[in-house]
């Protein structure tokens, strides 16, 4: 799911619709902080938590229940990323996956 116009159209609208029905916007909030900012922990201690952090989230959990989910693949292509560049690649694709399913994803 690239970060295209339709994307951040589709997103927004989601979004109103909520508002609109007077229901929350944000159906999960998942807190990889203070992990994400830790400058003590190597790239693969970092990885491998925030990758932790994302499979026991309620979020997760919620896609756990279908086969072959998407979020399912991202997760694993964090898990297996070798390099930050690797790394920032599925990040990506989580945020874009993330807001989809209107998830707050908190790294502050």
């Amino acid at each position: 799911m690239p970060d295209t116009v339709d994307h951040r159209v589709a997103t927004f609208e989601a979004a109103q619709k909520l508002r609109q029905a007077g229901r929350p916007v944000w159906a999960f909030t998942v807190r990889f902080a203070p992990i994400f900012h830790d400058e003590s922990l190597t790239f693969e201690e970092r990885r491998d938590q925030l990758v932790g952090i994302l499979r026991r989230s309620k979020w997760f959990k919620s896609h756990e229940i279908q086969c072959g989910t998407h979020l399912g693949e991202i997760a694993e292509g964090l898990a297996d990323a070798e390099d930050v560049e690797e790394f920032d690649g599925w990040w990506d694709e989580m945020y874009d996956e993330a807001d989809y399913d209107r998830v707050w994803i908190v790294t502050r």
